[in-house]
């Protein structure tokens, strides 16, 4: 039998999660929003299965809101989103989702299954909860600088220039030693 505080961390483990979204734009600026039923409005994003990677369910994602054909690019944020009580942690992916060159404003899933929009960027923030928000803006972030940004819970983590560590030496030069060297040699 586990004792009480281990089935506390092993539950704490097996809580984490991650998901994989794509940030898809139109010609004219706009980006793709989702609504389910009367659900808040969302990116395309959803959790990453047993067995799938990140990318895989971000084009699976996608596929199944726009197109079969349809493929993700480079990673433009990960963001590491820290569990409050009875919540675990999780990681989110969001993927370039590219530029699509259409006109249509808004459209319905098959059967009606969802609500999709494109919007200006602005809109968007406005529309979608804090932290979705801001990974949002960070991945507009890392399409603009041509990186990966990272977030922790989408608050954009500050980098540094990054500079090799400086040379060290495994000795000390020869000179540090001149002098216990001499006291030998006169003994």
């Amino acid at each position: 039998m586990a004792a009480p505080g281990l089935s506390g961390y092993y539950g704490s483990i097996f809580k984490r999660s991650t998901t994989a979204g794509a940030v898809i734009r139109t010609v004219g600026g706009g980006i793709l929003l989702l609504r389910y039923g009367t659900g808040p409005w969302q990116l395309p994003a959803g959790v990453v299965k047993a067995g799938e990677d990140p990318r895989t369910a971000a084009r699976r994602i996608a596929r199944e809101t726009l197109d079969p054909g349809f493929d993700v690019g480079r990673v433009l944020a990960v963001d590491y989103l820290q569990g409050g009580p009875g919540r675990g942690d999780s990681i989110a992916f969001l993927f370039d989702g590219g530029t699509l060159a259409t006109t249509v404003a808004a459209f319905t899933g098959a059967g009606g299954g969802f609500e999709a929009r494109f919007l200006p960027a602005a809109e968007c923030r406005q529309m979608l909860d804090g932290v979705t928000g801001k990974q949002l803006a960070g991945a507009l972030l890392g399409l603009e600088l041509g990186t990966t940004v990272e977030l922790v819970d989408g608050v954009q983590v500050p980098t540094e220039a990054v500079c090799p560590p400086p040379l060290r030496r495994m000795m000390p030069p020869l000179e540090d030693f001149s002098a216990v060297l001499e006291h030998r040699e006169r003994t």
